[in-house]
């Protein structure tokens, strides 16, 4: 028989057995919350600089950049308003304050499940953008626009909260297999369109590369530039996988066993904090799979007073490379002393000869192909 009694007041039960004197599990919901802790602060100040860096950002398409920030949006509600209650619901059973848990528990329990299925719906949303930007080409950004994204946005957020408004307008059971037909629908969606990709790209779509000039041409730099994109959305799905799918089983399994103990209990939370890490790992992942976001960032953090992090070391590499290009007074001595002690005096003495002007874009190029994409 299934046993629904994971729900709102589930943690705030002191009915349970696995809640009746266990100096074991309170010292676990200690651990949880210090973890929650430590993810609520990375997770806001991460997904806040992810943010405030895409909305900064102009060269990423419109509507693509609509849908990062939305999931970026709903990981910042995670660390600035879910993380913070869950700690707070877990505090209140550790001190045995049922009537503030049960509160907060269900706060915790409809921002939780409302930022979950967004963030779920707003990854396969970007996965069917990647696949209409393969097949669509040049009519991409007629069908695909910023008014359209919007609209879809705001159904997922409407599907969101009747998901959640489900379980009292009609039973924890309907919530189950309105959860479960949703997951399975935009899961099913998303690994058929990067499924349809994958096969597109194998089936040499380089053989139909033509001048980008054409009407349906895709030129070499675009195609590697999709690439990318396509890279980065199934790095995002994939680590929203990894961090969900534990959960969800356990939460299967708990549905099926007659009483609630202890392990359980445990295991419930532990899965619940591994899908808050991955509100963590999607910064990451942002700055580490595209570069325009990765340099706004730094820009950012630059400007904050943190470019001793990352900054002074390029700085030096450049400083090095260029070997006193940078300050011109130090420059003719530099050719100077090596067309007197050179073996090859006669080449260092014609390429000491350049003019000053016709040797400073060789080092803006240096910077640019280190800092910054030109494309």
């Amino acid at each position: 028989m299934f046993n629904f009694s994971f729900q709102a007041g589930f943690l705030c039960n002191q009915t349970l057995p696995a809640h009746r004197n266990s100096s074991q599990l309170s010292t676990l919901l200690l651990v949880i919350s210090g973890l929650n802790v430590a993810l609520s602060i990375t997770a806001t100040l991460g997904n806040a600089l992810i943010f405030a860096a895409l909305h900064k950002e102009s060269s990423l398409n419109p509507p693509s950049k609509l849908f990062l920030r939305c999931l970026a949006f709903s990981d910042l509600c995670v660390g600035l308003v879910v993380q913070p209650l869950a700690v707070v619901s877990l505090l209140a059973a550790f001190y045995h304050r049922w009537k503030f848990c049960r509160v907060a528990e269900l706060l915790w329990y409809s921002f939780s499940i409302v930022m979950a299925d967004f963030s779920l719906a707003t990854l396969s949303a970007i996965s069917v953008d990647r696949l209409l930007a393969l097949l669509l080409v040049v009519r991409y950004k007629k069908v695909v626009t910023v008014k359209r994204a919007r609209w879809f946005l705001a159904m997922f957020l409407l599907l969101s909260f009747g998901n959640y408004v489900t379980q009292y307008v009609l039973n924890f059971f309907a919530f189950l297999v309105y959860s479960a037909y949703m997951w399975m629908s935009l899961l099913i969606t998303s690994i058929y369109c990067y499924a349809r990709i994958y096969l597109a790209l194998r089936n040499h779509i380089q053989a139909h590369v033509i001048p980008q000039s054409q009407p349906n041409g895709i030129s070499p730099l675009n195609l590697s530039r999709y690439k990318k994109t396509v890279s980065t959305a199934l790095c995002l799905f994939a680590a929203l996988m990894i961090c969900y799918l534990p959960f969800g089983l356990v939460l299967f399994v708990e549905t099926m066993l007659s009483q609630i103990t202890e392990p359980v209990v445990i295991t419930v939370y532990f899965g619940i904090t591994l899908v808050y890490l991955n509100s963590t790992l999607n910064p990451l992942l942002y700055c580490w799979k595209i570069r325009e976001v990765r340099h706004v960032v730094m820009k950012i953090l630059r400007n904050l007073g943190f470019g001793k992090l990352f900054g002074d070391r390029r700085k030096k590499r450049l400083e090095q490379g260029t070997s006193g290009i940078v300050h011109d007074e130090k420059l003719i001595p530099n050719f100077k002393s090596h067309r007197q002690t050179s073996s090859s005096g006669s080449s260092l003495q014609r390429f000491s000869k350049w003019p000053l002007v016709e040797r400073r874009p060789i080092l803006q190029l240096t910077i640019l192909e280190d800092g910054e994409d030109p494309g």
